[in-house]
């Protein structure tokens, strides 16, 4: 067999991969996804604390591997790799991205932005595309998931005060003692417990029951001691939406159960900003109405949404050079943002409102649909494993956007599982899924 986890016509025809360059391949695209360029960063170094608008060597050279990589398996499988992707939500929004890259503020930023996005695009499609079938895909994500868990723990243990915040970083010394292991900040490595031990559950329906267990522990252990309150929430209400979903297969049973509280927790969040009635009721309510200082951020952009609301101030230019490192006083709170924390407003800043609409679209959208379009295949309202990872890994990315900026950064490990979860459902739907039997 020759076709991978997302088979095409016409790829039986072709050299067959041996499972060694397969496995290898996927584990170097995943492993430096999860683990980054810049593994145990020292959070008191002065250059680690500035804009990084410039671009990082390591991270560059890393990224030109994986386009190699994802270049060669596309020119492997071939164009009908590409075609279930084709769709009219995905073109329009890369065709949006780049007219927002066109018009960017800052035209050669949004332009190195726009061809890192490209090549994740690129990465992602590959892991996709190279797994001899389902069984093999679980085993590289759990196995590569596996490294991650160990390589956060071994470095508690050997340089704990790269491994965990410490009252001596530059940038919120508040958060000493947070554990983050590989990762920059506790946010980050909080989303990525949530996601190992979505994976971990995963890997334990596909069969690898010790492994799998294994994975879901070490990983809660972590997202506890990260204090990484967003995804320590997240966590439970995704696995219990994603399971409520299964009651029933119908169509508006599902959005109901998984866009419903997406949309009010928008409205709880960046509506309460909006709305002085909602920010009231939310004052009431929360114990911090102010969503750790997000609000204050949300009503500025906002603000900066209002002055380019058609093509935005381009993809990936806004705050690392408009405002990060010099754009504001030197004693606000604007030198220090990065992002909007909310990727739907951070989307929106960059690529104006029809960019934010076109992604609701093929990001929050065409994946119910294609979830939808697999019922002919079912017996019943119920999801196979595949199905349910790549649900879970959705829900989870879009709630966390609803506090952190993660659509489109291409070295963030939560957008490109979620893309991995939009484009598998995408395929999925489109029958190209070599299903793989657990046992």
């Amino acid at each position: 067999m020759t076709t991978g986890i997302a088979t095409g016509a016409g790829a039986t025809a072709r050299a067959d991969l041996p499972d060694a360059v397969r496995i290898g391949a996927m584990g170097a695209i995943l492993l430096f996804v999860l683990i980054g360029a810049d593994p145990f960063l020292d959070g008191t170094a002065a250059e680690n604390a500035a804009s990084r608008a410039g671009g990082n060597l390591v991270n560059q050279g890393l990224f030109l591997v994986m386009a190699g990589i994802a270049a060669a398996v596309l020119a492997w499988r071939g164009r009908e790799a590409l075609r279930p992707l084709a769709t009219l939500p995905i073109l329009a929004t890369l065709g949006w991205i780049g007219v927002s890259t066109a018009l960017s503020i800052e035209p050669a930023v949004s332009a190195r932005r726009l061809v890192s996005l490209v090549i994740m695009f690129g990465g992602v499609v590959s892991v996709l595309v190279l797994a001899r079938d389902v069984r093999q895909f679980a085993h590289v994500l759990g196995g590569s998931v596996l490294v991650v868990l160990a390589t956060c723990y071994l470095g508690l243990v050997l340089v704990p005060e790269r491994a965990m915040h410490t009252a001596l970083d530059l940038i919120e010394p508040e958060h000493a003692g947070s554990w983050r292991g590989v990762f920059a900040h506790k946010n980050g490595a909080g989303a990525a417990m949530s996601l190992f031990i979505i994976v971990g559950l995963f890997w334990a329906g596909m069969g690898q029951r010790l492994l799998g267990s294994a994975v879901v522990v070490l990983a809660g252990v972590f997202l506890v001691f990260t204090n990484a309150k967003t995804s320590l929430v997240m966590t439970p209400a995704v696995l219990g939406l994603t399971w409520a979903c299964t009651l029933s297969a119908s169509g508006a049973w599902r959005r109901l159960v998984l866009l419903g509280p997406l949309a009010l927790l928008l409205l709880l969040t960046v509506g309460s900003v909006m709305s002085s009635g909602l920010g009231a009721l939310v004052a009431a309510l929360a114990a911090d109405p102010t969503y750790t200082g997000r609000t204050e951020i949300w009503s500025f952009a906002l603000d900066n949404i209002a002055k380019k609301p058609l093509t935005g101030f381009g993809y990936g230019a806004f705050w690392e050079s408009v405002f990060y490192g010099g754009g504001g006083d030197a004693t606000t709170w604007v030198n220090r943002a990065t992002d909007a924390h909310d990727g739907y407003l951070n989307t929106a800043l960059e690529s104006g409102l029809p960019g934010l609409a076109l992604t609701v679209w093929w990001m929050v959208l065409a994946p119910l649909s294609d979830l939808q379009a697999q019922r002919r295949a079912e017996a019943g309202p119920g999801l196979d494993p595949l199905r349910l990872l790549f649900l879970r890994i959705w829900l989870f990315g879009l709630m966390v956007g609803v506090f952190e900026s993660v659509f489109y950064q291409a070295t963030n490990a939560l957008f490109f599982l979620l893309a991995l979860s939009v484009f598998g459902l995408r395929f999925g739907a489109a029958g190209r899924v070599v299903p793989g039997t657990p046992r």
